[in-house]
Parts: C-alpha cells; structure tokens; sequence
C-alpha cells in the first residue's frame, strides 16, 4: 500500500483483527454456555492466533528490506494466518454441527450447509494451491487466487451473520379478537 492508502488500511486490518479477537471469544462463550462446561474449544485458539498473524501481517505490510529472512517471515506470517483461520473456521463448524440439535430453531440450516461448502472449498483450493504458491512463476494468478482466497474467507463472517435466526417476540392478543 502507498501514501495515504495505508493511513487507513494498516489500522483498518488491526482493527478487523481486534474484532475477530472477540468473535472467537464470543462464539467459545455461546459454546461453553450451551453445552455447560468450561473448557475452551480449540476454535478460539486458532482463531486468536489468526488474529494475531493478521495484526503481524499488518505491521509487516509496507516494510521492504531486501533481507531473506525478513521475506520468509513476511511469508510465514501470511501462511499461518491463512493455516490458522482455515482450521478455526472448520472447528468452528464442526463444533456447530455436534450442537446442532440443541440450537435448531435459532439457526438457518440452508447457511450452515454453505458454511460447510465454503470451508470445505477453502481447505480444497489451498491444499491445490502449494505448488502454484511454491513457484516463482504465475505472480498474476497468484495475486487473483490471493484475493479471491481471502474473499472467501471474509465470506464466512458474512454467513454467520446470515446464519443466527432473528426470535421474534410472541405477539399477544386479547381474547375473542
């Protein structure tokens, strides 16, 4: 990013991350809170620990030493984001999926089929894409498959929020009305 692009873009990724952060909190709360019990799900590990590789990417993101060791940590950083949030994203479902009983009419069971789909095309599309990434060719199709990678990993937040049934309130009427 250049001038004054990254004004906004650094902090704005740091604050994605703060809010991914609570997200994953938040859903370890819904589970511990439904099932009563007290340990944490692994999600929230990965989950806070992709957060994390994004505030590091992020701080990373406009730095170039021509350094090898500051490249392959620039690297590292992206892929464990990307390795981390694929695993909290899948966890996260499957743990959805055990409870899915004891939460069947707050959800909408057509979005927790999607979120499926889209993890399952996630964990897909980045175990066929190491060889591409691996080389130093294609540097167009890799930028394209980055982007539309991450688009789909943005689009599973978009689907939890699609995925929580809004209640409605019971509307009482007097009788014989």
């Amino acid at each position: 990013r250049t001038y004054p692009a990254y004004l906004l873009f650094k902090p704005g990724m740091i604050i994605t991350a703060i809010l991914l952060i609570k997200y994953w909190i938040a859903n370890n709360r819904l589970f511990k809170k439904i099932n009563n019990e007290t340990n944490t799900k692994y999600f929230l590990i990965f989950g806070v620990g992709s957060a994390v590789f994004l505030i590091l990417h992020s701080i990373l993101l406009g730095i170039n030493y021509d350094i090898d060791l500051y490249k392959f940590l620039r690297r590292f950083v992206l892929v464990g984001f990307i390795l981390f949030e694929i695993i909290a994203q899948s966890l996260l479902v499957i743990n959805i999926i055990k409870i899915k009983e004891k939460i069947d009419l707050l959800i909408n069971k057509k979005i927790l089929i999607l979120k499926i789909f889209l993890v399952s095309i996630l964990i897909i599309t980045a175990i066929l894409s190491v060889p591409i990434l691996n080389s130093s060719e294609h540097a167009r199709f890799k930028h394209a498959l980055e982007w539309n990678f991450f688009l789909g990993v943005v689009s599973f937040y978009f689907l939890t929020f699609l995925f929580w049934k809004r209640t409605k309130t019971p509307v009482h009427t007097p009788e014989g009305a």
